[in-house]
C-alpha cells in the first residue's frame, strides 16, 4: 500500500473514531494527547503561516539592526551571513514541522521535549526547557516593545529639529505600547486573526514600496564587488572568520519566531496540517524577503561611516538614500505598524504558552493562570503577569544601557536553545520511533535533527561572544549571566516544587477525564 494510502485510510480511521465519541477530528488528536479541547478552532492555514511570519517581522527587525551589525564583516558579512543561516534555520523549521504534525499542541517546545523523552527525563527536561523558551519569548516582547519606541523616537526626530534622547521617552513609550498590545489581545483570536489578515498584506505592500523607491531615488548606487566582497572590521577582533561569526549574528536575530504559530495551534482547524504547512510556508518568504531586503538595502548605501556613527542608523540611511525627511518618516511608520503586529503577535503567543505551562502545573500559582476568559477564552490573567514582569525588568535600564543589550541577546540565546532540546531528545530518546503524523520528513528525519542541534550548539556560543574586542564592563556580553539566572531559579523550583505538580505523563485513566 502507497504512503498516500496508508495516510487516507489512517485519516478515514481518525474521522470514524471522532464520530463515536461525539467530538470533531481537533478535539479527538487533543484529547488523545491527554488534553481537552479549550480554545475556539477559528484560525486557518492563511492565519497559521501569516502569524507566524508577521512575528518574525524581517521587514523591520533587519532593518533597525543592519547599522550597527555593518561594523562586523561589512556588507559582505551581512549578505553571506543570511546565505549562511538560512539553510540551517530550513532545517530547524522542517524537524518543527515534523514534530507538531505529530504533537499540535500550545506548549510547543516544551510539550515536544515531554513526549519525545521517557518517562524518567521527560518531565525535567520539558520543565526547564519550558522556562528557558518563556524567558526568550518575554524578552524578545521586551526587544519588540522597546524597538517600537524607537521607530516612534526615530520618526519625530527626523521630522523636528528638537531631538529626543532620553531614555525616559523610550522606557514610557515601550510602557504605553506595551499596556496597549496587551489590551488589544484581550479581544481575543478572532481579532488577532483579522489583524494578521491586514498584516500580511500591510507587509507585503510595504516591502514592495520601501525597495521600489529606495533604490530609484538612491543618488548613487554601490557596485556588486562591493556588496559582495566589502569586509570592515570595527570590533578590536583580528581573526577574520571570528568577524564574521559576529557580523552573522544579523542573520540569527532576524530569523527566529517561526514556532510561535504552535502557541495557537490549538485554535487551528485540521492543525496537524495547517501547522507544518503554515511553518514552512513562513520561512520560506521569510528568507526570501530577507534576501530581497539585504541586497537592495546593501546597494543604496549612501555613507558606511556615518552608518556606523549615527544615533539613528536607519534614519540616517532613508534620508541619504532619498533626500527626503518626509518620504523617511512614511517607510519608519511602514516598519512601525509591522512592528507593532510582531509584538502583539509574540506577547499573545507569550501568553499562551504560558497558559501551557501553568495546565500542566509548571508555574507558580498554576491553577490562578491556566484559567481562560469566558467568553474570548484568553489567557488574560499571564498575559497581565507578562505585562507587569516586562514593565519591572526594563526599569534598570536607566542605570545602564548595557543592561539593554543583554535582554535583546538573551531572547536570541533563550529562543534558539529552546529550538534544539526537543531534537535532542529525540535522537536520545526515541530516534525513528517517533510518531508519524501528516507531514514527516521520512528517513531525513533523523539527519536534519542532527544538524539543527549542531547548529544550535555551535550558533548559542557564537550568541555568547562580546561583539568587541577588549572587552569592558560596558561591551560585555551579559545575556549568558541573565540566562544563568534563570536556569538556577528553575531548578530550585523544580525541586522545591516542579517536581511534584510537573503533570508529566498521562495514564489512560487521566487522559480520559
Amino acid at each position: 500500500m502507497s504512503e498516500d494510502n496508508t495516510i487516507k485510510t489512517a485519516e478515514k480511521l481518525d474521522i470514524q473514531h471522532v464520530e463515536s465519541n461525539n467530538l470533531d477530528y481537533d478535539a479527538q488528536k487533543l484529547q488523545d494527547l491527554g488534553y481537552k479541547q479549550e480554545f475556539k478552532r477559528e484560525t486557518s492555514l492563511f492565519v497559521q503561516a501569516g502569524f507566524a511570519f508577521t512575528t518574525m517581522g524581517v521587514l523591520p527587525n533587519w532593518l533597525v539592526g543592519f547599522g550597527p551589525s555593518i561594523s562586523a564583516g561589512g556588507p559582505s558579512s551581512l549578505f553571506w551571513g543570511w546565505v549562511v543561516v538560512a539553510p540551517f534555520v530550513c532545517c530547524i523549521a522542517l524537524s518543527m514541522a515534523e514534530i507538531i504534525s505529530v504533537y499540535p499542541l500550545e506548549g510547543g517546545v516544551f510539550s515536544w521535549s515531554l513526549l519525545l523523552s521517557n518517562k524518567k527525563w521527560g518531565p525535567f527536561m520539558s520543565y526547564i526547557n519550558g522556562y528557558l523558551y518563556l524567558t526568550g519569548l518575554i524578552t524578545a516582547n521586551i526587544t519588540l516593545a522597546y524597538s517600537a519606541a524607537d521607530f516612534i523616537i526615530y520618526t519625530a526626530n527626523t521630522l523636528n529639529i528638537t531631538q529626543i534622547s532620553s531614555t525616559g521617552a523610550n522606557v514610557g513609550l515601550y510602557i504605553g505600547i506595551f499596556i496597549a498590545a496587551t489590551a488589544f489581545n484581550f479581544l481575543g483570536m478572532r481579532s488577532s486573526n483579522n489583524m494578521n489578515k491586514f498584516l500580511v498584506f500591510w507587509v507585503a505592500i510595504g516591502t514592495i514600496v520601501i525597495l521600489c523607491v529606495v533604490p530609484a531615488m538612491a543618488p548613487t548606487h554601490n557596485t556588486a564587488k562591493w556588496v559582495f566582497t566589502e569586509f570592515t572590521n570595527n570590533t578590536g577582533y583580528e581573526n577574520v572568520g571570528l568577524v564574521f561569526f559576529i557580523g552573522m549574528l544579523q542573520a540569527g536575530w532576524t530569523l527566529v519566531g517561526y514556532e510561535t504559530g504552535a502557541q495557537i495551534v490549538e485554535g487551528t482547524k485540521r492543525a496537524d496540517v495547517a501547522a507544518p504547512r503554515g511553518i514552512i510556508i513562513c520561512v520560506a518568504f521569510a528568507v526570501l524577503q530577507g534576501f530581497v531586503i539585504i541586497l537592495v538595502t546593501l546597494f543604496s548605501i549612501q555613507d558606511v561611516q556615518e552608518l556606523m556613527t549615527s544615533d539613528m542608523p536607519l534614519s540616517t540611511f532613508f534620508v541619504r538614500a532619498t533626500n527626503s525627511p518626509q518620504l523617511t518618516a512614511f517607510f519608519l511608520v511602514i516598519l512601525l505598524v509591522a512592528q507593532l503586529g510582531s509584538l502583539c503577535n509574540s506577547m499573545l503567543a507569550a501568553g499562551h504558552f504560558a497558559f501551557a505551562l501553568a495546565r500542566d502545573g509548571c508555574l507558580p500559582y498554576s491553577k490562578y493562570f491556566s484559567k481562560l476568559s469566558e467568553k474570548e477564552h484568553v489567557p488574560q490573567r499571564a498575559l497581565i503577569a507578562q505585562l507587569v514582569i516586562s514593565i519591572l525588568v526594563i526599569l534598570p535600564t536607566f542605570g545602564s544601557i548595557i543592561y539593554w543589550h543583554a535582554i535583546m541577546s538573551a531572547a536570541v540565546i533563550a529562543i534558539n536553545v529552546s529550538y534544539g532540546m526537543p531534537f535532542l531528545c529525540r535522537l536520545i530518546w526515541v530516534r525513528n520511533d517517533m510518531p508519524k503524523g501528516p507531514f514527516n520528513l521520512g528517513k531525513f528525519g533523523i539527519p536534519l535533527n542532527i544538524i539543527s542541534v549542531v547548529w544550535i550548539i555551535f550558533f548559542s556560543v557564537v550568541l555568547c561572544i562580546p561583539s568587541v574586542s577588549p572587552v569592558s564592563p560596558e561591551s560585555m556580553n551579559w545575556s549568558s549571566i541573565m540566562l544563568g539566572g534563570v536556569m538556577i531559579f528553575s531548578l530550585i523550583f523544580w525541586f522545591v516544587s516542579g517536581r511534584k505538580n510537573h503533570r508529566g505523563f498521562l495514564d489512560d485513566a487521566d487522559q480520559k477525564e
